[in-house]
């Protein structure tokens, strides 16, 4: 009975670690994942896939200057046109404030459900929180929920695995649910999102049920 006992308490101290996401990043590292986009809209499939980056342009541990960019785009098997990349107001979370110089607020919205909220405090499995973001200007509040699920070896490495909802306010929101894979220095290793009415400004009007998929380079 001695060696079950031990293996349980072993397990049980491993599941209760806590785990330190809130990280900061190198600004000379830049962060990249291959996406892949399955969206429906007015009937019709399409399929996208691109690189999604994001990189530390200038700021401090409260604001921050960050460019995102879409590379490689392919849609419905074509290559895609250019995308240049964009900037991007972010808090200390990692959070989404508005679009920096004179770009629309709806590149905001489309950036806003691919990214990791980071929580306040070091988390463990069970623990679950919400973060609202109202975002600088007219556009509408976003709150983001997390429960810590489980761990995961993922390519050999620990993860930690944790579920997420998406809400935004006002008429014709963005909502969704996801999973995140996270590893101990807080990186995002892989992610799965399923969102409705989500808006791509690149589409014009046109909004999408679409289900995201990334995984790090």
């Amino acid at each position: 009975m001695l060696i079950p006992v031990i293996a349980l308490a072993i397990a049980m101290q491993k599941d209760s670690d806590t785990w330190n996401l809130n990280t900061t990043v190198d600004p000379k590292v830049k962060l990249s994942w291959d996406v892949t986009v399955d969206a429906q809209t007015e009937g019709q499939d399409h399929h996208a896939a691109f690189k999604l980056s994001r990189q530390l342009k200038s700021g401090d541990s409260k604001k921050s200057i960050v460019t995102f960019s879409w590379d490689h785009l392919e849609v419905d098997g074509q290559e895609g046109q250019e995308v240049t990349p964009w900037d991007a107001v972010v808090g200390s979370k990692g959070e989404i404030q508005k679009m920096d110089g004179d770009l629309d607020d709806s590149y905001r919205r489309m950036l806003s459900p691919l990214i990791f909220v980071t929580p306040e405090k070091p988390v463990a499995i069970g623990d679950k929180w919400t973060y609202d973001v109202k975002p600088t200007g007219a556009g509408a509040k976003i709150t983001y929920g997390y429960e810590v699920k489980k761990t995961e070896l993922l390519d050999g490495a620990q993860t930690i695995v944790l579920s997420s909802k998406f809400t935004e306010e006002g008429t014709e929101a963005s909502t969704g649910e996801g999973t995140w894979w996270l590893s101990r220095v807080g990186r995002v290793v892989k992610f799965e999102i399923k969102l409705k009415n989500w808006i791509v400004p690149m589409a014009g009007s046109t909004t999408f049920d679409a289900t995201i998929k990334g995984s790090a380079q």
